[in-house]
């Protein structure tokens, strides 16, 4: 009896672990679009705030998913 249940213990914990780092993983590093082209101003904003951002090589200026609430307040 006790060995089943800490085998079933044990098999909640590892589905738990697995799920939540899955989740993190496929929703961490997802970025998207927010202008085509980035400005100084733009810019100076994001790094005041924090924010996690990339400028691609077409210029185009993309905000880290996770992040968006954040440009939401501070940049619109």
């Amino acid at each position: 009896m006790k060995n089943k249940l800490i085998v079933s213990l044990a098999a909640t914990a590892i589905v738990v672990v697995l799920v939540f780092g899955f989740l993190y993983v496929g929703t961490g590093n997802d970025y998207y679009r927010l202008s085509d082209g980035a400005s100084s101003e733009q810019i100076e904003a994001l790094k005041s705030n924090k924010i996690d951002y990339m400028i691609k090589e077409d210029g185009s200026l993309w905000i880290r998913r996770s992040d968006e609430l954040k440009v939401a307040q501070c940049c619109t």
